[in-house]
């Protein structure tokens, strides 16, 4: 009876071996599988596909059942290229439903004579990173739809139609990608978005809006250079805060249409000019004529957005001047690259007070925003070897089992 029941045991776990050692391991492509979508398709959750440098004609789709996986290239996007195989127009090169992916170092191209999108994501906690998306024929390079705690980071989006599109999504962050000639909008937010942040963005060049608000609601706007746009950014939804942000060389900094927007932060500890000051930092717009009499780095007079609009805070250079010291962490953050940006919703500003006026904030959600760090998966030596451990004691059991059962 005992050498029976050890068999079973024995047998359960041999079993379930196996289903340990194909999992967190590292596929590559085409060495493992001869196309990305093949190793996605065949990938356990938290996997690794690596994908050696080439030319992949694919249309990738990561269905909503493929969760936990780092799709990524093994030397960036300038040696990995993922281009539009397909002849219809508005076709998808890669469309993300799974959660917590983390898709990373391509270059995303479309030389067909058709429109297509770059890449759609409708996804929890997914992160889509370093990668490039170009070309004319690209309408949207990255789109989030029905997504929570994207990011979306370090990105190059050049010459498509529209940069980042970003509809019914919450919790979700923008952050420090190059968005450069855009025929339409570098950034537009479409259709019941909430607290997302937008932060350390260089958004050039665009025949549209640099920064599009239809619907955003307490979103944060902060530390981007938006410069040599037809708008700088066009606000049509209220509640949200934008500040140290530089507007350069637009032909029209800002278009209102919806007001209760806040153009400056709550008062914080900054340095400037090599001295230590506290109070509130609005934006930099390079048509300010406004002087800076007590030298503390901010205009003595209110920026005119609208008529019941200011920027009651504008800086006198370039954010890269001031320094934002954040005392829970005695840290000290250039701003347009802050990664850190404070929880608070937007107080309106609708008459021209003096800078010297206090912002008081009132405590808002915090916004959401999940990063997924993936660590190098474990190699299957280990596995192997349990395996082999376990088939002998295995053959051992079953020789007992049998020689008691031979003597009965």
């Amino acid at each position: 009876m005992f050498a029976s029941m050890m068999v079973c045991v024995l047998m359960l776990v041999l079993v379930h071996a196996p289903i340990k050692a194909v999992s967190n391991k590292t596929i590559y492509v085409p060495d493992n599988f001869p196309t990305i979508q093949d190793a996605i398709n065949n990938a356990a959750p938290g996997s690794t596909i690596v994908v050696r440098d080439g030319v992949y004609r694919e249309n990738i789709v990561i269905d909503i059942e493929r969760n936990d996986l780092t799709v990524k290239s093994e030397h960036g996007p300038k040696n990995t290229i993922i281009a539009n195989p397909s002849n219809e127009s508005e076709s998808y090169i890669i469309e993300i439903l799974g959660d917590r992916i983390v898709f990373e170092g391509f270059k995303i191209t479309n030389d067909k004579d058709v429109v297509a999108y770059g890449i759609k994501v409708v996804s929890s906690g997914t992160i889509i990173k370093s990668n490039i998306i170009e070309g004319l024929y690209i309408n949207t390079a990255i789109i989030l739809d029905n997504s929570r705690g994207v990011s979306i980071e370090n990105n190059t989006l050049r010459e498509t139609y529209h940069g980042i599109r970003i509809d019914r999504s919450t919790g979700c962050r923008i952050a420090n990608n190059l968005i450069i000639g855009m025929e339409g909008n570098g950034l537009y937010f479409r259709h019941n978005n909430d607290y997302i942040v937008v932060e350390g963005n260089d958004i050039s060049s665009c025949l549209g809006v640099g920064i599009n608000i239809e619907s955003l609601g307490s979103g944060k706007i902060v530390g981007n250079v938006i410069i040599g746009c037809q708008t700088g950014i066009k606000v049509g939804s209220p509640m949200n805060k934008i500040y140290l942000n530089n507007f350069v060389d637009n032909k029209r900094h800002v278009e209102i249409q919806m007001a209760n927007t806040t153009w400056n932060s709550e008062p914080l500890d900054y340095i400037y000019d090599l001295k230590k000051f506290h109070g509130c930092l609005g934006n930099f717009w390079d048509d300010y004529k406004g002087v800076d009499a007590n030298h503390d780095g901010v205009g003595d007079t209110p920026y005119k957005i609208s008529e019941a609009q200011y920027d009651r805070y504008p800086l006198i250079e370039l954010t890269k001047s001031y320094k934002i010291i954040f005392s829970t962490t005695s840290t000290t953050t250039t701003t347009p690259t802050s990664t850190t940006t404070p929880s608070t919703t937007p107080t309106t500003s609708t008459t021209s007070p003096p800078h010297t006026a206090s912002t008081t904030p009132t405590t808002s959600p915090p916004i959401t925003s999940t990063t997924t760090t993936t660590s190098p998966p474990p190699t299957g030596g280990l596995d192997v070897t349990i395996v082999v451990v376990l088939v002998i004691i295995f053959m051992i059991a079953l020789i007992v089992f049998l020689k008691v059962r031979s003597r009965r």
